[in-house]
């Protein structure tokens, strides 16, 4: 069965390459991404994460499969993973969106299991330098999408979707993408490009430095030199100051455990160089909007700590209730733009205290591999990529973009497997059919809900296209989305405003009733269902209990307050007219 081993390897170099290229959507926000409908979408365009799912379940087979055991160090970093998933297990029943805290648990399982797989199959340089393969020609092509954005690749963007697509029906990830001067490449948003070339580069590097052995020294250099100046250059084209932080970072880790601290001066001049002159050219700003408006996500995610310490909102489900907490004018955020704090306002505070310990342990494992293998490439890049994404982990959201985080766990992972194994490291599993039959079934539960989640978002995808050509077509279309996902509170909502453009009210009622059960927090959708029964007429106490819970669960939201003051008048402007009426059959 070692070739079965070899095919994991590849699989696990498939993943590093096929996530930072094709599925940089944060798991809370692909319910409402439409899936590529041309073959030509499918190149070009983000996949959905459930793909992604599914590629994990073949490798999750495959592990299920393999006879042999390889037993990797039995320390703390091998059962942090474990645990860390159990919290999450545990965070679930008490959720406020289940379909979100589904998602987003499928999600962190896919990245634990990733974790394992690299600590299971990786043992060596050889191995390490497939996974960094993967992560070197994604990175190239991430890169080549980022710089064709920025010499024009951007107003071209904007223009083809200005033409081509209703304003109502352009996705969140698309118009946060419009809205930017900044690059972004195959991920969502420019923050997290950063995020994926700072944990990233040192992989790549090292890939070349290993590869490039036997060619010309200068050959060598001038690789070196001109993939890490692109990865620089498009790091720096993201304008991502935080990304900047954990790019020095990065270095100073990469110098440091390279045995090379007296490089450490230097090492910090060069990247005040880079960030200075992105700075000079505009690139990078310097402003204090971003900060602004984390501050005010941090708080909000503050208040929500302190009214569920425990246990959390469920996994995922930050953007579900910030509404009720913000206090400033910032945007509703699906994300607190902070991975601990996230999962403290999540999960709870045992979830915490165990991410919190993943990432502080696997640094410090991270840092010893380097010591214990001096000169080793592959150990120096892996303590520099992890040191970066747990610090930029503290003002983004790369635990959230499947692009961003499973190469990550892949390195956490990897130095799990590259430490120095126990003795009878290889021999053939004793639980090797309990350990099959746990497989197949949890295989067939990832194909399962995979593919339920995938026929509902085309069917998603069908409706917004043809709502405005064919209403009726798109109601069909919604309901068969809303049969596969029942617990979907976004596509709940959607078929209630095609019922509303088609004046089925009744229908519109309750779909907006089951988005409100499924997302109870969310205040468009009770405004949303106050507006139908105004519509009906006869339902003021309804829609007064709509407006008012619309207006305290989004406080800040202007338009909310005014509709609910319009309301309250309008309803007593009637009492004060039917009480100054004469009463029937008197003068």
């Amino acid at each position: 069965m070692k070739s079965l081993g070899r095919w994991m390897m590849l699989g696990l170099a498939a993943v590093a390459f096929v996530a930072p290229l094709k599925l940089g959507t944060p798991v809370m926000l692909q319910s409402a991404v439409p899936p590529p409908a041309t073959g030509l979408e499918w190149l070009i365009w983000s996949w959905p994460n459930e793909v992604g799912w599914l590629l994990c379940g073949a490798g999750l087979l495959g592990w299920a499969l393999d006879r042999r055991r390889m037993a990797a160090r039995k320390d703390v970093l091998f059962l942090l993973p474990l645990l860390f998933l159990v919290t999450q297990v545990v965070a679930l029943p008490g959720t406020i969106n289940w379909q979100s805290s589904r998602d987003t648990l499928v999600h962190l399982g896919m990245c634990v299991f990733l974790f394992y797989a690299a600590a299971r199959y990786v043992r060596d340089g050889a191995d390490a330098a497939r996974v960094f393969a993967g992560l070197g020609v994604a990175s190239l092509l991430v890169c080549v999408f980022a710089l064709d954005q920025w010499h024009g690749g951007l107003e071209e963007t904007r223009q083809f979707v200005s033409e081509n697509f209703d304003p109502a029906n352009v996705s969140p990830e698309m118009a946060l993408r419009m809205t930017s001067q900044r690059v972004y490449g195959t991920l969502v948003y420019p923050n997290a490009l950063a995020g994926f070339v700072v944990v990233a580069l040192g992989p790549v590097l090292a890939w070349i430095w290993v590869r490039g052995r036997n060619w010309d020294a200068k050959v060598r250099l001038v690789a070196l030199g001109l993939m890490g100046g692109l990865m620089v250059w498009v790091l720096v084209l993201t304008g991502s100051r935080g990304g900047m932080v954990a790019f020095g970072v990065a270095v100073l880790v990469a110098v440091v455990s390279g045995g090379k601290p007296k490089w450490v001066g230097g090492a910090l001049a060069v990247v005040g160089l880079i960030f200075v002159g992105g700075w000079a050219a505009g690139w990078v700003k310097l402003g204090t909007n971003s900060l602004d408006a984390r501050l005010d996500y941090w708080e909000g995610a503050v208040a929500i700590i302190r009214d569920h310490p425990w246990r959390g909102t469920g996994p995922g489900t930050f953007g579900s209730i910030y509404a009720k907490y913000k206090t400033g004018l910032t945007e509703e955020a699906q994300v607190v733009h902070n991975n601990f704090l996230q999962m403290w306002t999540d999960s709870g505070v045992v979830a915490f205290g165990v991410f919190a310990a993943l990432w502080v342990v696997g640094l410090r494992d991270a840092l010893r591999l380097a010591a214990a293998r001096r000169g080793d490439a592959a150990a120096v890049a892996i303590a520099a990529g992890l040191a970066g994404w747990t610090v930029h982990g503290l003002v983004d959201f790369d635990l959230y973009v499947p692009g961003v985080a499973w190469p990550a766990f892949l390195l956490l992972g990897m130095v799990q497997g590259l430490k120095e194994p126990p003795p009878g490291d290889e021999h053939e599993s004793r639980w090797y059919g309990i350990r099959a039959a746990a497989g197949v079934v949890a295989v067939m539960v990832v194909v399962w809900l995979s593919g339920r989640s995938l026929a509902a978002a085309f069917a998603h995808s069908e409706m917004r296209e043809t709502q405005a050509t064919n209403p009726f077509a798109a109601l069909a279309a919604g309901r068969r989305a809303v049969a596969l996902a029942p617990r979907n509170s976004h596509y709940h909502s959607f078929v209630g405003d095609v019922a509303v453009q088609l004046r089925q009210f009744d229908e519109a009622v309750r779909n907006y009733e089951a988005a409100i059960a499924h997302d109870p927090y969310r205040a468009s959708y009770r405004w949303r269902l106050a507006r139908v029964w105004l519509a009906q007429g006869g339902h003021d106490r309804e829609a007064g209990e709509q407006l008012r819970a619309a207006a305290a669960l989004n406080p800040t939201k202007e338009l909310y307050r005014a509709e609910l003051a319009a309301f309250e008048e309008s309803v007593r402007q009637g009492e004060r007219r039917l009480l100054e009426s004469a009463p029937v059959g008197q003068p």
